[in-house]
């Protein structure tokens, strides 16, 4: 752009071949706007999804664990057991004899084993994992549950 010497000694842009007018940058901040607010939103949407999804793996893996763990111990050993967070679980079925991992801090791992009482079911026991978090963002509490049925080794 060439500049001009004015009558009054400023220099300034010759008419007509001036920058943006602020209405120019006023609609163009606002269509950059509308363009943006949307993106904003599926990162923020895809990032809660993903802290979800990481979660309920997490559960899944704690819940998956103790049942392998049970499902090792001797036939004879199993018993009925109230549902009960797994650090206060009896001896026999404690984290350390079973080889299963403590549950990490924001999580909470119970175990309830029940007999499974129909004909032709003796011992045969109905496990029950509850996992319970709470969201990241909500702080609403979470419950992942997970029932199978376990005889124990022979």
């Amino acid at each position: 752009m060439k500049t001009v010497r004015k009558k009054n000694g400023v220099f300034g842009h010759r008419p007509g071949k001036s920058g943006f007018t602020l209405v120019e940058l006023l609609i163009a901040l606002f269509v950059l706007q509308l363009v943006i607010a949307p993106l904003y939103l599926v990162f923020t949407s895809t990032r809660q999804t993903m802290f979800k999804a990481a979660d309920t793996l997490v559960a899944a893996g704690l819940a998956s664990s103790m049942i392998a763990g049970l499902r090792e111990l001797p036939r004879q050993s199993l018993r009925s057991q109230p549902l009960i967070q797994d650090s206060q679980l009896v001896a026999s079925f404690s984290l350390e004899n079973l080889g299963v991992m403590p549950a990490p801090p924001e999580f909470t791992r119970k175990v309830e084993i029940i007999p499974a009482t129909s004909a032709g079911n003796e011992g045969l026991y109905i496990v029950e994992v509850r996992i319970e978090w709470h969201n990241r963002n909500s702080e609403t509490q979470v419950n992942y549950v997970v029932r199978n049925l376990l005889r124990g080794k022979e």
